[in-house]
């Protein structure tokens, strides 16, 4: 049985409760950027001491001896951060999703968006406090995030996860992961498919 329904104005409306020890694509979410994060700080750092004629091999291994340890500690914090985001939820993430003609909307609901805007605060203090104007940053985001919004026009993927009953919907900046059941699956996968014209498609 269907658990989409549809407003007045021809809007797609359902939600959808994720467990979060047994489906961990929002873990995985953030080690993936922390991943790009690092792999970007290293990219940027042989760019820069290559323009500048400092680059060396023996540096860059002193500086890789350096910075995996903090890495892996990062990971390791973050892995642990994400259970007790967990815990704090009571082991379900639940989200409400609307989708029409332009977009689809991911909007967390009351409980996520309370704990999202506290560790935003928190995340912008603790930047204040370092000098960290990436910290700053994110958590001014987190702080006032609302929801997730894709507009069809301009996302350059969708791709299927039907085993994790997930969606990613991907900008080249944003990933957007819409769930929905496996009764509601291929219509929606197909509706969104449909409605982006320059996005590379892969559903199986």
């Amino acid at each position: 049985m269907s658990k989409i329904q549809k407003d007045e104005d021809g809007k797609y409306i359902w939600e959808y409760e994720i467990d979060m020890y047994k489906n961990k694509n929002i873990l995985d979410l953030v080690m993936k950027i922390l991943t790009g994060i690092y792999i970007f700080i290293v990219v940027v750092m042989v760019i820069i001491t290559s323009l500048n004629g400092s680059f060396d091999w023996e540096s860059f291994m002193f500086f890789l001896k350096i910075c995996i340890p903090i890495f892996l500690f990062v990971y390791v914090v973050g892995y642990g951060a994400y259970y007790v985001y967990a815990l704090s939820l009571g082991g379900y993430y639940h989200a409400r999703f609307e989708m029409d003609e332009e977009g689809i909307r991911h909007i967390p609901m009351e409980n996520e968006l309370d704990y999202y805007k506290k560790i935003g605060k928190l995340a912008m203090y603790v930047g204040l406090l370092t000098k960290n104007l990436g910290n700053i940053g994110t958590g001014a985001y987190m702080s006032t995030l609302e929801d997730v919004y894709s507009k069809y026009s301009k996302v350059t993927s969708v791709r299927a996860d039907r085993k994790h009953d997930l969606i990613n919907v991907n900008y080249v900046t944003l990933n957007n992961q819409i769930y929905v059941s496996q009764e509601d699956y291929d219509f929606v996968f197909d509706y969104i498919a449909e409605h982006c014209p320059q996005a590379k498609i892969v559903k199986e």
